[in-house]
């Protein structure tokens, strides 16, 4: 907004006579007229009286600018093309309050909560263009789809009266679209991830497993021969450790070869338990750059910028609350899941297409999820 012009709304004490003051509202303003707190009356332009109890009633006149306003808006690398690249535009917005009482005593930010629903609403437009259309038509395209849905900026008290697509270009700073070296910014997030988790397992010590000792059991007669078969024949009283002589057999030696003959004992094969249950496969992500992998232990599984999310994600691109994952049975009577996009401003893609806001779609095996800037692949078991 241009520095020069008047704020938006102010706030004034009137001065008063013996109880009694008179205000004037000059044209293009209103009137908002609190006494003690409460909104006793909206003032429109023209010369009004009113009255107040000295020292028991305090009041104050708040002045809400009315006219047609300017609003410049720029986006800085803030929204994704629908073919993934990262688009700035700037905008010049010209608005109008229509609700006074809810612009100057509802709303704590009124101008930012405006800028927050107009960058919403461009963030859906763009998303629905690829760079081609954004440099052929982008301008006209974006004018029309915000002055088609203005049902936000209307709810928060201002009409658009106007929209100028001032600019369309792409960034050109350290990890964003770069046309001429081909490479993406992801794909520079991807490499720089590589390159970090080579180096931290390269700095990780390497843990050798200790030496496993060895039992020989022998059959008393040799421990040192070298035809020692082990688990095929047992001797109960001569066991020894590899290179010490056996235990001295309180057997005769003609009765200790009976006995090795009479009384083999053979290992009993493994046989599986027939009451185990195969556990049940767990979904998860499997991040595509850095290999991290995250259970979704819980339905729903929210994804965001926000902490109450399951999965925070540190991400420009990334809106507060973006995406949800929710397990659910299909018509075949088979668990799975479902993703669905939280009317996110850059939008929710699998296997490279942008989901509707707010309408599920099943997961399976091997689907490449992109948020933002990351990526995972859906694994179900």
């Amino acid at each position: 907004m241009s520095t020069n012009s008047p704020p938006l709304i102010e706030t004034y004490i009137p001065e008063r006579w013996v109880g009694w003051s008179m205000e004037f509202i000059g044209a293009g303003y209103t009137g908002l007229l609190i006494k003690n707190g409460r909104l006793v009356r909206t003032l429109s332009p023209g010369r009004h009286f009113n009255f107040a109890l000295p020292l028991l009633e305090e009041c104050e006149l708040i002045l809400v600018d009315t006219k047609i306003r300017n609003l410049e808006i720029e986006s800085h690398g803030d929204f994704l093309s629908k073919d993934q690249y990262l688009i700035n535009v700037s905008l010049n917005i010209m608005y109008q309050v229509v609700d006074p009482k809810r612009v100057a005593l509802e709303l704590s930010e009124p101008i930012t909560a405006l800028i927050s629903a107009i960058k919403d609403t461009l963030g859906e437009a763009i998303g629905q263009l690829r760079v081609e259309q954004l440099t052929t038509q982008g301008r006209a395209y974006i004018r029309q789809y915000i002055l088609e849905h203005t049902e936000v900026s209307y709810s928060l008290g201002f009409a658009l009266e106007d929209v100028r697509v001032n600019d369309i270009n792409f960034p050109e700073a350290r990890g964003i679209i770069r046309q001429v070296e081909g490479m993406s910014s992801r794909e520079e997030a991807e490499h720089e991830a590589s390159l970090q988790a080579q180096i931290a397992q390269a700095g990780r010590p390497e843990i050798l497993q200790p030496p496993v000792q060895q039992i020989n059991i022998v059959s008393g007669s040799n421990p040192n021969s070298t035809n020692h078969t082990l688990g095929s024949t047992v001797e109960a009283n001569s066991i020894a450790l590899e290179g010490e002589s056996p235990p001295p057999s309180s057997l005769p030696s003609h009765d200790r070869q009976a006995n090795l003959t009479n009384h083999r004992l053979t290992l009993a094969p493994t046989v599986l338990d027939p009451n185990s249950r195969k556990q049940e496969p767990i979904a998860r992500l499997v991040n595509n750059s850095s290999g991290a992998i995250t259970i979704l232990s819980t339905s729903p599984f929210t994804i965001g910028r926000e902490p109450s999310n399951t999965l925070i994600l540190d991400d420009n691109l990334c809106s507060r609350y973006h995406a949800q994952i929710v397990q659910l049975t299909n018509p075949q009577g088979i668990a799975g899941y479902q993703i669905i996009d939280l009317k996110s401003s850059n939008g929710t893609f699998v296997d490279g297409q942008r989901l509707i806001p707010n309408q599920p779609i099943w997961l399976t095996q091997g689907n490449i999820i992109k948020i933002g800037s990351q990526t995972w692949t859906f694994e179900a078991s």
